[in-house]
């Protein structure tokens, strides 16, 4: 397990914990959702693995963030630092993840090694920040879409002004 995150839905609170590495198979992640509404008694609800049409290898950052109007519900990304990209989640149905959009890096994306991901509103579209340890960079994505993601700006150390985010392992926006 390399992360966790809570949410809310109805009256019960629940947890998605990002993972990077299953026992078997070294190449995998994913993640696990629990139900932590009774925090002696924690029930695990769906999990979802890394396969080769998901970007979930080497899970290693989860957020959550709730979306309201045509794409209202619950969702996650996950950054996966073995995959060098993210990942949308629908966990509305904490029984039932349901993978949406991915991103995998590129020559434009700063997403090679992806170790943190963070989301934020700005008016009516919601965004995550992305920090890529191998890219010295972070990404921005609008994931106001679950279906259809798309990348933002990208920054690299040493270029424009950013002479701070060589190896860039966090980020956390306010």
């Amino acid at each position: 397990a390399t992360d966790v995150d809570i949410f809310t839905i109805g009256s019960s609170t629940y947890a998605i914990v990002a993972s990077k590495l299953e026992p078997i198979g070294l190449q995998n992640g994913g993640v696990q959702i629990i139900d932590v509404s009774d925090p002696a008694l924690m029930v695990p609800k769906d999990n979802l693995k890394n396969r080769a049409s998901l970007e979930l290898g080497g899970a290693i950052s989860v957020d959550t963030f709730t979306l309201t109007g045509t794409y209202a519900g619950t969702y996650a990304i996950v950054a996966g630092s073995t995959d060098d990209g993210v990942q949308i989640l629908d966990v509305s149905d904490p029984t039932n993840i349901v993978a949406k959009d991915k991103l995998t890096d590129s020559g434009s994306l700063e997403l090679d090694g992806a170790k943190h991901v963070d989301t934020f509103v700005i008016g009516s579209n919601t965004y995550a920040i992305v920090t890529a340890m191998a890219d010295n960079g972070v990404q921005v994505i609008d994931i106001s879409d679950p279906t259809d993601i798309i990348a933002m700006d990208a920054e690299t150390h040493g270029v424009n002004g950013f002479t701070d985010i060589d190896f860039a392992r966090g980020v956390e926006a306010f």
